[in-house]
């Protein structure tokens, strides 16, 4: 036992910590693959000094004071499915694995609510609310590994969120420890208008403000029904037409995904889902139907809807298995990247066309235009190639940066699900302008040792 094992073995039982170099290399890094990262804005990684499982609220307070006392950074690690490198280990330190907090604390049918800890899985919990009638809200493909804690501070996006919201909005109350080892709770009420909303200051915050132990979130009831729908549109424009109106009559898919793929089909292929009360959901099921048609959609069988919904958490699945996997993307000489970007709808063309003439003259490879859930959320698969363009990793990763930095001026934001991590904090300072010192200032007041997920979101 090494002498910070030894001290660590005073305030938590030694079982419970861990140097061996495999678990280490685990939680040093999370699903941000090597090939995802500019190359000139690649940041320096450290090994962690140690891993800690704590148990229980009481435990996170002993080993943040610890970790002030001894000026070492804490990094909390949920479920390390998150995409911009949140978890990434970046200053040698404890990492603080929360999988082992993981307890339902209480379901509350008739308040619609659950109280959890954080380290739950999101699966865990659906599945456990499922037995009560009631689902989980929250449904990313990450569904099999990500955890509660993780999910709010990312506040990401599910398959659902169309009626069901982000996993912040999910969010009732927290209990956080907070940097200086103090215990905040706030009041796990649908609305209050006493002060400034606290959960704000942990919903997105990626650890970096508190270490979420426990959240109380709203649940909903199982739908009565759910139906599906494909539609196949001669093209994104033509598509993005239809879903325009549909979202202007007020119709809200609890699932909406809509793409481009070239290499899979020609056009843009839509997926509906619609879900909640029997009626209202053949009624909504077939006026969009109707309106998709109307735009020129050839109706497709339901089966195929009804597969992709079936296959949606798969590829989490495989990342179970072969974390590894993900993490050394790129190393074949082949880069991939995506945006998820969030632009007021009238902005969404425009930006697409600009988009293309920018990939082609990096020599970078659109593979997939697309919306999820909502038509101001839209995204794209890219990709470049050694032997294609020069330096192939930098030519994807510049073009990358010039599309958000575009977004960023016509009004719109760089990420709508996978928060910032290290991946998207050099361009914090375009992003937020001022309020990027504001977090500084509010960051510097509440972690002064600056212990807590240290690097990440540009602070």
């Amino acid at each position: 036992m090494n002498p910070l094992q030894e001290k660590l073995a005073k305030i938590i039982d030694s079982e419970r910590i861990s140097t061996e170099s495999d678990y280490l290399d685990e939680l040093s890094w999370d699903a941000l693959s090597e090939g995802r990262f500019h190359p000139r804005h690649r940041p320096e990684l450290a090994a962690p000094l140690c891993a800690v499982t704590p148990l229980s609220t009481e435990e996170v307070q002993r080993l943040v004071g610890f970790a002030n006392q001894e000026k070492l950074s804490i990094v909390p690690f949920g479920g390390g499915s998150g995409l911009m490198g949140g978890a990434l280990s970046i200053r040698p330190g404890l990492v603080v694995d929360l999988r082992r907090m993981n307890r339902i604390l209480h379901i509350d049918a008739e308040s619609r609510s659950a109280q959890v800890q954080a380290g739950a899985v999101l699966e865990t919990v659906d599945l456990a609310l499922n037995e009560h009638g009631f689902i989980l809200g929250h449904d990313p493909w990450t569904v099999p590994v990500a955890t509660i804690g993780g999910a709010i501070s990312t506040n990401s996006v599910g398959y659902r969120a169309g009626i069901y919201g982000s996993m912040g909005e999910q969010v009732l109350g927290l209990e956080a420890v907070m940097a200086n080892g103090e215990v905040m709770r706030t009041r796990p009420v649908q609305k209050h208008s006493a002060g400034l909303n606290l959960n704000f200051l942990l919903i997105g915050g990626e650890g970096c403000f508190g270490i979420i132990t426990e959240a109380t979130i709203r649940i909903f009831p199982k739908p009565e029904a759910r139906r599906f729908g494909g539609f196949l549109f001669a093209s994104f424009e033509q598509g993005y037409g239809a879903i325009q109106q549909m979202f202007q009559r007020r119709l809200r898919p609890a699932l909406l995904d809509f793409g481009d793929d070239a290499e899979k089909h020609d056009g843009a292929l839509l997926y509906l889902v619609f879900e909640g009360n029997e009626e209202l959901t053949t009624i909504e099921a077939r006026q969009a139907a109707a309106l998709c048609l109307s735009h020129g959609a050839k109706e497709l069988p339901s089966s195929d809807a009804e597969e992709f919904w079936r296959e949606r958490h798969e590829i989490a699945r495989r990342f179970a298995r072969n974390r590894r996997q993900r993490r050394e993307r790129g190393r074949d000489g082949i880069y991939r990247d995506w945006i998820h970007v969030a632009l007021p709808s009238s902005a969404v063309l425009a930006f697409r066309r600009a988009a293309r003439q920018i990939t082609e003259r990096h020599g970078v490879r659109l593979q997939e235009s697309g919306l999820w859930v909502q038509p101001e959320l839209f995204s794209m698969r890219l990709a470049a190639e050694d032997g294609a363009v020069a330096d192939a990793q930098l030519a994807l990763e510049e073009a990358i940066e010039e599309l958000l930095r575009m977004v960023q001026q016509m009004g719109g934001s760089m990420e709508y699900t996978h928060g910032v991590g290290v991946k998207l904090a050099p361009l914090m300072a375009e992003e937020h302008g001022y309020g990027l010192q504001v977090m500084r200032q509010i960051k510097q007041t509440l972690d002064p040792n600056n212990i807590l997920n240290p690097g990440k979101m540009a602070l």
